[in-house]
């Protein structure tokens, strides 16, 4: 058998190094991540607000500023798919039921209802805070999704519960 030149072991030894240095950091990240969800006090077992994601006035220049960073129609398609690519389990807001894939699909063959229409997201989270740190983490449990309800003139009245998914966290 040959042997190695003494550059060819440097060389196999950094490969090997190289590699166990990322598998580990590849380790140590994920587990990062997984702990900083619990990580400090839980504030919060669940805490439910309502979130704008549409602005629906023109002259409201701070929902504006507000909402600049966020892709609505993205997130709301997202949320969508997920039901429909069964990644997501939809629950009528008033029973609480799992809903079906065509009770979906017919929310959206209605009248009163276009994806265009969401315009707010409520959120069902727990908090957790490590004042040591300085650390805050929001872990987001579900999603509610809700959409304008008009008036005939075309003023909003106000906001219908549309579904709601639980997140696997």
């Amino acid at each position: 058998m040959k042997r190695l030149t003494p550059k060819l072991r440097w060389l196999k030894f950094g490969i090997i190094v190289g590699l166990a240095t990322f598998f580990f950091a590849c380790q140590h990240e994920t587990s990062n991540k997984q702990s900083a969800i619990t990580t400090g006090e839980q504030l919060a077992d669940t805490i439910i607000y309502s979130v704008q994601i549409r602005n629906t006035d023109s002259l409201d220049t701070w929902t504006d500023k507000c909402l600049s960073k966020l892709d609505n129609k993205k997130l709301v398609d997202q949320l969508f798919e997920s039901v429909y690519n069964h990644k997501a389990i939809p629950y009528s807001y008033s029973t609480d039921q799992a809903m079906s894939v065509g009770d979906i699909k017919s929310l959206e063959e209605s009248e009163d209802f276009t994806r265009d229409r969401v315009g707010k997201l409520q959120f069902w989270e727990s908090w957790y805070y490590d004042a040591s740190q300085q650390h805050m983490t929001k872990k987001v449990n579900a999603i509610l999704i809700a959409y304008e309800i008009r008036a005939d003139d075309g003023t909003i009245r106000g906001y219908k519960a549309a579904f709601y998914i639980k997140l696997n966290n």
